[in-house]
């Protein structure tokens, strides 16, 4: 019996994809928050041009900010790409990894903010239906706050020791090949823990106090330039400015003069991290800089701290500074070259490589691109505009790739390099490729085409045809509501859990004004004691524990009467 052939290609694609969902959630953490990396190495450059308290205080914030405000701001956006609820949650949880640690723990909150959106997603998923109307308030917040002490406790005993471990252990190896003379080996380890926040780590802790020893024997010493190095970060931030998006290009720039005259290393860090492809341009960037310092012979007279070019040059004796700027210039040129390659292979754009000519029953317009916010967003606001002038009235939206829903009334626009992760997130959504999202004229002919579908008709945004009423009101009276409160909230969450969309609000009997396209609901007991208007009624047992909600979401109206 002969047995099927694999298809390694399928296989292939499918760890392909598996990888860019990798590399999406890196940088989907870091994105939103390069602007706060931003403001910190502002910060950190102008710090040395205070004096007295005033410098003292910025000193304390600059630690602040690189010690918690940034792991607890990556490990909240994690936890939210996963589960919304869930940044809350990791926020919590990374506390934990940050109570005894010295070094900027940025890589434990790339671990744990994803580790605890995984966990609030599976709770929401199997445990949470589970629970009574009426409780759902109090389960959530209760939910979040035990999974944030759990993970907190697991963060401070097992994550946060298992990462300084592993970094101690690569900085231990790091030194062996420098008390080998393996220093091209070196750039290996160091660059990417350089991006991961430790280089303090690796310059103070190691590479410094080796150097100082051979500076005492030799007068300088190569040591104090592979950490310092601006090459690999210059390229990077310089391939960005020049062929990234429009959203980054304004970000690399003020990063470009922070790293090269301020000396902040840890402002490009960001940048690669949002690919982790650059990964090894800055690898090999590291090691083509210190190859040229070692042909040349080249050492600094001291550390160079800050990293910024101005110091290195002022370290470096005056008959080394051709080699120390040979070593720097060719550095920058691999990393540029190689991120370059990177960028614009993202950035290739495609013609329309899907011939559409039929469009039915389109209810919602989403455009997706890799980050869902800038080319998406823009493609978005002139469909937008395109298709009122048409007169045809679809909801258009912008997001990610891989926060994409599948739906058969969805018209999913994408680039052409997403098409195969597009048919994966959203197999049953009709999918158009295009090749560049401003282009207004790539949009012609789905507009000629939706404008031809005049029978679209569009998600009704109100609460539509399983509950006929504007708006749904919980009377009280004589100032008690707190009932009425929980009950609303319990009524919203069974709204969103069925897709019902409907207004909700509490009502005081004795300031009503009856309104017989709006739903009262009350209790028997209510109704017992108060004159109710003549208008669309739900009496209940009891305002939280009843299933008449149920029923009614569901596009039962037999409990509703007019009194």
């Amino acid at each position: 019996m002969r047995r099927p052939k694999r298809s390694y290609a399928k296989e292939a694609s499918f760890d392909l994809l598996k990888i860019r969902r990798f590399g999406h959630y890196l940088s989907g953490m870091i994105m939103p928050n390069v602007s706060v990396f931003i403001t910190w190495g502002i910060i950190t450059t102008f710090i040395q041009y205070l004096k007295g308290p005033l410098q003292q205080s910025f000193i304390e914030m600059d630690q602040l900010m690189i010690q918690f405000l940034l792991p607890v701001l990556i490990a909240y956006t994690g936890g939210r790409l996963i589960e919304k609820r869930a940044g809350v949650v990791a926020a919590v949880a990374v506390i934990g990894m940050l109570v005894d640690s010295e070094d900027p723990q940025i890589l434990g909150a790339m671990v744990i903010g994803p580790l605890t959106g995984w966990n609030v997603f599976l709770f929401d998923k199997y445990i949470f239906p589970r629970v009574k109307a009426g409780y759902e308030m109090l389960v959530r917040n209760f939910s979040a706050g035990i999974i944030g002490m759990l993970l907190g406790y697991l963060s401070l005993v097992f994550i946060g020791p298992f990462i300084a471990g592993v970094t101690q252990q690569i900085s231990l190896l790091v030194g062996w090949l420098i008390q080998r003379n393996l220093l091209l080996l070196t750039n290996i380890f160091i660059e990417p823990l350089k991006v991961l926040f430790l280089n303090n780590t690796l310059n103070h802790g190691i590479l410094t106090p080796l150097g100082i020893e051979q500076t005492e024997a030799a007068g300088t010493s190569l040591l104090f330039l592979i950490e310092t190095n601006p090459g690999p970060g210059l390229g990077v931030l310089l391939a960005f400015i020049m062929f990234s998006r429009k959203e980054l290009k304004a970000s690399a720039s003020g990063a470009f003069m922070i790293h090269l005259i301020g000396g902040i290393h840890e402002i490009y860090f960001p940048f690669v991290l949002l690919n982790t492809r650059l990964f090894a341009a800055v690898i090999l960037s590291g090691i083509s800089g210190t190859l040229i310092f070692e042909l040349f012979q080249v050492g600094l007279k001291a550390p160079a701290s800050p990293g910024s070019i101005v110091t290195i040059l002022a370290n470096t004796p005056q008959d080394m500074l051709l080699g120390v700027a040979c070593g720097i210039v060719v550095s920058t040129l691999v990393s540029f070259l190689l991120a370059a390659f990177v960028i614009r292979k993202d950035q290739t754009k495609k013609e329309i490589s899907e011939k559409v000519t039929k469009v039915t029953g389109i209810q919602k317009i989403l455009f997706a691109c890799d980050a869902g916010m800038g080319s998406s967003a823009m493609g978005a606001s002139i469909m937008r505009r395109q298709l009122k002038e048409s007169g045809v009235s679809i909801p258009v939206d912008y997001t990610s790739i891989y926060r994409v829903q599948d739906d058969p009334h969805l018209l999913l626009i994408t680039q052409s390099e997403l098409k195969h992760l597009a048919e994966v997130q959203a197999p049953h959504a009709q999918i158009v490729t295009i090749g560049n999202f401003l282009d207004q004229t790539e949009y012609t002919k789905v507009v000629a085409l939706l404008t031809d579908e005049q029978k679209i008709e569009v998600i009704p945004q109100a609460i539509g045809e399983k509950l006929p009423y504007q708006k749904v009101v919980f009377l009280y009276a004589d100032g008690v509501r707190g009932s009425q409160t929980m009950a609303m909230q319990a009524f919203r969450n069974l709204a969103e859990k069925h897709n019902v969309r409907v207004d909700i609000e509490k009502q005081p009997l004795e300031q009503l004004i009856a309104d017989k396209r709006n739903l009262y609901i009350v209790t028997e007991a209510f109704a017992a004691e108060n004159v109710l208007p003549e208008c669309p009624l739900l009496v209940v047992g009891h305002l939280i524990a009843t299933n008449k909600y149920e029923k009614l979401l569901r596009g039962d109206l037999s409990d509703v009467s007019n009194s």
